[in-house]
Parts: structure tokens; sequence; C-alpha cells
């Protein structure tokens, strides 16, 4: 198992996971939207991160319901006061998890960090009932990988181009899959699952935006990984500067989401 690229107990990383939620939530509440989340039903939140979607389950399944969530380190899923929700410190690969328990089983941006990713998915779908919904939200580097500049700002484009190569080598050799996202209905397919579906959803990161906030935030979580991956100190320095100015436009690698219903 690799170590997970992101260091949760930095004071940083609260804010790095807010601005992630606040570009993110709005697409994953409309999955859990069109697949029926209602009350009463039973939700396992694996990887649960800053909160956010765990805070949107619990209220959604109501008093009759109940959410499990689950992260390595859980210390933002405990400041939530609901009184539906378990929170366990818990590793998916190696942990036990019930089987046949839950109504939905969700994760997002968990399985591309996970080398043993295919087993997490079996443990995933063996948590569900028959007829429950296993929705899995991962990223894809495809739109942020570009080697040439292009419109304005050439040369900064170039860099960011140079960034993204060395983050997906960097990722690599730790075990992280930068195009999972694209794969993830034909894994649910495989697993027999039915009425698949996916989303995909991205956006233009400008300066001082929440999206701006991400990737200034990683980028400096990300910086020994970058360097590993062929980047040099000092272009690390100047796409930190970068990101500063007010003209500051890219898109970064989009999310996909994809869903399917476990057979009864």
């Amino acid at each position: 198992m690799s170590e997970y690229i992101y260091d949760p107990s930095l004071e940083d990383e609260r804010s790095r996971l807010r601005a992630l939620e606040f570009v993110l939530d709005p697409g994953t509440v409309s999955v859990l939207e069109t697949i029926g989340v209602t009350n009463g039903w039973r939700c396992l939140e694996v990887g649960g991160g800053g909160g956010s979607v765990t805070r949107w389950l619990c209220d959604r399944v109501g008093p009759e319901g109940h959410v499990v969530a689950t992260d390595l380190s859980p210390r933002f899923l405990e400041e939530i006061d609901a009184p539906n929700l378990e929170v366990r410190k818990h590793n998916i690969v190696t942990d036990p998890m019930e089987e046949g328990a839950f109504d939905l089983v969700h994760s997002r941006d968990v399985l591309e960090h996970i080398p043993e990713r295919e087993l997490v998915l079996d443990k995933m779908l063996a948590a569900l009932k028959p007829g429950g919904w296993l929705v899995a939200e991962d990223v894809d580097f495809v739109s942020a990988l570009r080697v040439d500049g292009f419109g304005e700002g050439v040369a900064q484009s170039a860099l960011e181009g140079k960034m993204w190569s060395a983050g997906a080598a960097g990722m690599k050799d730790r075990g992280v899959d930068a195009e999972y996202g694209r794969r993830l209905p034909w894994r649910l397919a495989a697993r027999g699952l039915t009425d698949i579906n996916a989303s995909v959803r991205g956006g233009l990161v400008k300066a001082g935006s929440p999206g701006g906030t991400l990737a200034a935030l990683s980028l400096a979580q990300l910086r020994p990984l970058l360097i590993h991956g062929g980047l040099s100190e000092d272009e690390v320095e100047q796409l930190l500067e970068n990101i500063t100015h007010n003209d500051f436009m890219a898109f970064g690698p989009i999310h996909v989401a994809a869903w399917g219903r476990k057979p009864v």
C-alpha cells in the first residue's frame, strides 16, 4: 500500500479540503440525488476526508437512516455532530468491512491513490445490499496533460504542461493511477453491476477562486513528488508564483463519477 500523497496532519490540509469540497461537491450531490438517496438509507462513505459529503448524507437519510464514514485520519469527520453518524478510523485495504449492509457505498478521490484499488472495489461491492448503489469518483489527468503552450502566456502554459507530466510520473512511482477516472465505468461493469452511468466534470482554474486555492495548496504539498518527477525547485517556485497572478487561468484535471447497482 502506498503512502497517501497529501499529509492530513498539516494545518493547511483543512483549507485544501474545503477548496476541494467547494469545487467537487455540486457534482457529487447531483449524482447522489440522481440515484435517489433518501430517508432511511444506510450509507458507507469510504475516505470521508473533510466531511462535507458525510454531512450531506446524514441530513439526507434522516434519523431513520445511518451513515458510516471512514478514513485513515478521521479527525475532520469527528467534528461532525450528527446522531445518525458513526465515524471509524479504518484502512479500507487491510481492515474488515461488514458485507451486505449498505444501500450506498461512496468514495471520492480514494481509489486512484491505492495500488490495491481493484481489491478495494471488490470490498465496496461486497458491502452493498442487493439492489444497493456503488458510486466511485476519481481524477483523470487527460484534460491537464499538455506539452506545448497555447494562446496567451505560452511559456507559462508550457511549464504547466511539464508540471502535470512530472506529477503523473511522480504519482506513478507512488502507486497512484492519475488516469483511473476514465476506467471506472468498465471496472464497475466487470463486477456485474447494472444501470451503470457516469458523469465528467471539470472547470477553469483562476487565481483567487476555490480552484486556484486548491491548486496552490496542492502544489505546495506535492513539491517533493513533482521534483522527483522531473521539475526543479525553481520551476515549482515559478508555478506557485504564477497561480497568484490575477490573470492566471488553466484547465485542471477532470473528475469522473461512475455509478452502478448491485443485482438483486
